[in-house]
Formats: C-alpha cells, structure tokens, sequence
C-alpha cells in the first residue's frame, strides 16, 4: 500500500540516494507526439520531458479497438538541454496481445490529482497530522537518474496509437492532455499479464543444468561482486518477489573447493510440487525490514556481515557451497547461491548477502546430502 508519504516524492527502495526537486508550476503534457520520434508499433524513439499536473476530463486512453499495449523501454542518453533526446540504443520493448481491454481497464483506473489529494489528507488526518494547504502532489518530485524511460504505446484498429509517457521520479503518466497518478503500480500487472502471455508447458522448458565446477574468484565476495545470473529480471515488477512466476524445474547442485576451484560433488532436479519451494526462495531473497514505533522504517535487518562485498578487506574464499537453478514457466532462468562456509549467506540477482535460514538449508541438506 502507498502512504502518503511517498506522493511527495516516489523513489526507489535500498537505499538510493533520493533528491527532491519542485517541479515548475507550468504544465505541458503532450497532445500527440511528433511523428519522426515514433516507430511503427507506437513506441518513441527519442526521450522526452513532460512536467507538470495538467488535466481535462475523460479517459486516460480509448479502449475502443484496442490490439495491444506495449511496454516501451529506451536507454536514458545524458540531459543536454530541452526537446527529445533520441536514445543511444534501444531499450526491450513488450508487446501484450492478450487482456488488452484489462490491461487498459488498470490504465484508466489510475487515479487524478483531486482523488490522491483527497486519499493523502484522509490518511494524514487518521494519524493525527495537519495537512498543508498545498500538497504538491505530483509537483515535489525525486531526482533519479533512471537509466531507462518508460512509456505504454496503445495500437488501434482504426486510429493512431496512442502514448502515453511515465514519468517515475514524479510518479506520474501522461497523455493527451491529461495527467494520472502511478497507483497500483501498472508496470507490475502488465508485466504480470505478459509472463501469462509466453508461459509455457512447463515439461517443455528444459531443466538448468549445473556446471561441473565454479571458480571461487567468480563467486566470492569482492568488492567487484558480479550478482547470480538473473535472467528473470526483464520482466519482473517493482513488487513481485525474486521469483515472479510459477516454475518448471528447479536444480540444486552442492559444491566443494578444490584448490581455485570448487567442484561439483552432488546435485537434484526437481519438477514437481515446485509452488513451496519458489516461497521458500522468495522468502530467502527478500530484504526484511522493521519499523519502529514512529513509523520510521529501517531495512536490510537480515544480512551478514562476512557476505557483504567489502573493499577495505580481502574477499572470502569459499570452501562450502550450494547453488539453486531456477527455470521458470516463462523459459526465463535464475540463479541463487546459498554458502555453507565459512558463512552462511544467500546471494541472488536481487539482493546479496542476506542470512541463510535453517529452513533454507535443512531442505537443500535433504536434496543434496549423501
């Protein structure tokens, strides 16, 4: 659920560094984008700036002979003055071609400024809070250098596409004149919607295979620390966990050092009843956080001092160590390390060196022990 708090500026979790910019008081949402900066299926190809709160009546987009909605992604180039920018290579465009009228339903249902004000000054009021006479709602913005712009082109039957333009750092969409707010995270249920698209039958996706033998260098934690293989990353959202999408195959593979190596010793393919072992390594890659009794959140409460990378130390050589494969029914692959020694850590595409629980190990014991 999204507080109040993080209308007034919407950043990213982990501790980035966030700075809040007010936004200038004009506003200029595009009406229709230049022709020469769109491509064939709606998306740009350049990127641009669109500031500001502005609205008029109506739906955010026409659901009318919707084909499809893609997820457009291009790589942010340096700012260098105003107007569009055209990208320096392009992002990994996803094109969703069923649940159109729901994915559009989930664009139309985002909320305007007056809807958000109105949610903000009820829950302040509920914790006892003053609210200001002016909010700034979508005005007092982070200053995040995302790496990638995105946006949603919708393709018509009979009339142009429409695009519509996110601005996350203000956490807002544009389009047309009119101005909604990023409640309920729309990029999370598109995503969703396109891994249900290319899933698969789950015996067709091949199970991972492990490597005979894993370098130590490459897996230990030096300051250069090079993250698991995440090859589901592409199409997970901002909320989903670690493993976004029921699995196909899971294999788990048990490593002993030998010299600079470590050498495969024993391993296991699963296939079946895999929904609680993707919790079990949800739960193993989730940063924990706490909050204290004035609300004030403190995260990453379940890492370990020895599997942080750290560049005033040596890195840790590893004698121990297990290595989960998983394959989802997207085909998509992901790797967590779990180290037995000299520490217990767990290291994913998502997070490194968080604590290894007991249920976590006991059930890789009972795969891999012989």
């Amino acid at each position: 659920m999204i507080s109040w708090r993080d209308w007034a500026g919407r950043g990213l979790a982990g501790g980035a560094v966030i700075v809040l910019l007010l936004a200038g008081s004009a506003s200029y949402p595009v009406e229709m984008p230049d022709a020469r900066f769109l491509k064939a299926d709606g998306c740009p190809t350049a990127v641009m700036e669109v500031r500001g709160t502005a609205d008029r009546p109506g739906p955010l987009v026409p659901a009318e002979d919707a084909v499809s909605v893609t997820l457009c992604e291009l790589i942010t180039p340096p700012r260098e003055g105003p107007g569009p920018l055209p990208s320096p290579r392009p992002g990994q465009d996803r094109t969703l071609a069923t649940h159109v009228a729901e994915m559009i339903a989930v664009l139309n249902a985002l909320p305007a400024r007056d809807e958000v004000e109105a949610a903000a000054r009820a829950e302040m009021a509920a914790e006892g809070h003053a609210p200001p006479g002016d909010l700034h709602i979508g005005e007092v913005c982070t200053d995040i250098g995302y790496r990638t712009q995105l946006s949603f082109a919708v393709r018509y039957r009979d009339r142009p596409s429409a695009l519509l333009l996110l601005d996350r750092n203000c956490g807002v969409v544009h389009h047309a004149g009119r101005t909604r707010f990023l409640r309920g995270e729309p990029v999370d249920r598109f995503l969703f919607l396109y891994r249900e698209q290319i899933a698969r039958d789950p015996t067709a996706v091949p199970p991972p295979r492990c490597p005979a033998k894993v370098a130590v260098a490459e897996v230990d934690n030096r300051p250069d620390l090079e993250f698991p293989e995440d090859g589901m990353a592409r199409n997970r959202g901002r909320e989903d966990g670690f493993l976004p999408s029921p699995l196909a195959a899971v294999t788990a593979c048990r490593y002993r050092a030998d010299g600079d190596d470590l050498r495969l010793r024993s391993h296991r393919v699963l296939r079946d009843d895999l929904e609680p072992v993707r919790e079990l390594l949800n739960t193993a890659a989730t940063v924990q956080s706490v909050a204290d009794g004035q609300g004030v959140t403190t995260y990453y409460v379940n890492g370990v001092g020895c599997g942080r990378p750290d560049r005033t130390r040596a890195a840790t050589p590893i004698t121990r160590l297990d290595v989960v494969w998983a394959a989802d029914t997207t085909g998509a692959v992901a790797e967590m390390r779990i180290w037995r020694a000299p520490c217990r850590a767990v290291f994913s595409g998502t997070a490194a060196g968080l604590r290894a629980e007991p249920a976590l190990l006991s059930r890789l014991d009972s795969w891999l022990s012989r």
